[in-house]
């Protein structure tokens, strides 16, 4: 069953997440207090309506995610369109995949960011996402990142 989350499904998806990070081998790079900063900054984001997630159940569990965040930084903040949205923790448990459900998830979020009248939608797309990505209507671009 799809269905928007509530506030009590913040742990279980914070969960989803941390295994996202360990799948793709960041794990290492999470705060020791992860799991407590991600409930507390999602919780304050829900509540002010600057975010929501999107999840899939099966038999009580959540099994995949998908979450939409408004964010409103520089440089956006300078446009006429100050806010914009950010699609991120989308994650389907392996037992689970190649089922449709992150398609399924995005659409939704895509959804919310409509009604919100969010019009500018970034995510950040692993190798295996980008084809599914592209299929809603994402468009590569020429944004680059150092680490160090």
């Amino acid at each position: 069953m799809l269905r928007a989350a509530s506030l009590l499904d913040i742990p279980a998806i914070t969960l989803l997440k941390q295994k996202m990070f360990k799948e793709v081998g960041m794990e290492h790079r999470l705060r020791d207090d992860f799991i407590q900063v991600v409930d507390k900054t999602y919780t304050e984001l829900y509540e002010i309506g600057k975010a929501i997630h999107f999840v899939i159940e099966h038999e009580n569990n959540i099994v995949a995610c998908a979450g939409a965040f408004i964010k409103e930084d520089i440089p956006y903040c300078f446009y006429k369109e100050e806010q914009y949205g950010v699609i991120g923790d989308v994650y389907v448990d392996p037992l689970f995949r190649n089922q449709g459900y992150a398609k399924k998830l995005t659409k939704e979020v895509l959804d919310w960011f409509s009604k919100k009248e969010i019009n500018t939608v970034r995510l950040l797309a692993s190798d295996n996402a980008k084809k599914l990505y592209q299929s809603i209507g994402f468009k590569e671009t020429d944004q680059m990142i150092l680490n160090r």
